[in-house]
C-alpha cells in the first residue's frame, strides 16, 4: 500500500486551519427556561400526583400525611400512565374530610394540622427541576 497518494482530508484541513463553527446561543435558552420556572407556583386546589411526588422528592414535608383521593373512574378513563397528571383539589378534599368528621362529632385536630401545612405549601414556588406538562 502506497500512502504517499493519500491527500489531506477535509476534516483534517479544518482542524489544522483553526476554523471552528460558532457555538449555539445556549445561554438564552437557559434564561428563558429559568424565567418560566421561577413564575410557576404550587396550586393545591389543582395539583397532580406527579407534582406532589416532585415536591416530596425536593424535600417538602407533610404531603404524605393524607394521600389525595383519585376517583377510580378517572384512573380507568385516562389510563394508569396518565393518572399521575390528573389535577385534583387537594385542599378541598382535606376540608371535606374535616367537615365530614365534624358532622360525626369526631376529632379533627390531626386533619386541621394537615390542612394548615398544605395551606402553607399552597402558593410555594415549584422546585426548579420540576417538569410539569400543562
Amino acid at each position: 500500500m502506497n500512502i504517499s497518494t493519500i491527500g489531506p482530508s477535509l476534516a483534517a484541513a479544518r482542524a489544522v486551519s483553526g476554523k471552528t463553527l460558532p457555538s449555539p446561543p445556549i445561554g438564552k435558552v437557559d434564561e428563558v427556561a429559568d424565567q418560566s420556572q421561577a413564575s410557576r407556583t404550587v396550586d393545591m386546589r389543582q395539583v397532580s400526583l406527579n407534582e406532589i411526588n416532585a415536591l416530596i422528592k425536593s424535600g417538602v414535608d407533610g404531603l404524605l400525611d393524607i394521600v389525595p383521593y383519585m376517583p377510580t373512574a378517572t384512573i380507568n378513563q385516562s389510563g394508569a400512565p396518565d393518572a399521575g397528571d390528573v389535577k385534583v383539589d387537594y385542599l378541598g378534599q382535606i376540608e371535606g374530610l374535616i367537615e365530614f368528621q365534624k358532622s360525626r362529632n369526631e376529632e379533627t385536630a390531626f386533619l386541621e394540622r394537615v390542612l394548615s401545612n398544605v395551606k402553607r405549601i399552597d402558593g410555594m414556588a415549584l422546585p426548579p427541576k420540576l417538569d410539569v406538562m400543562v
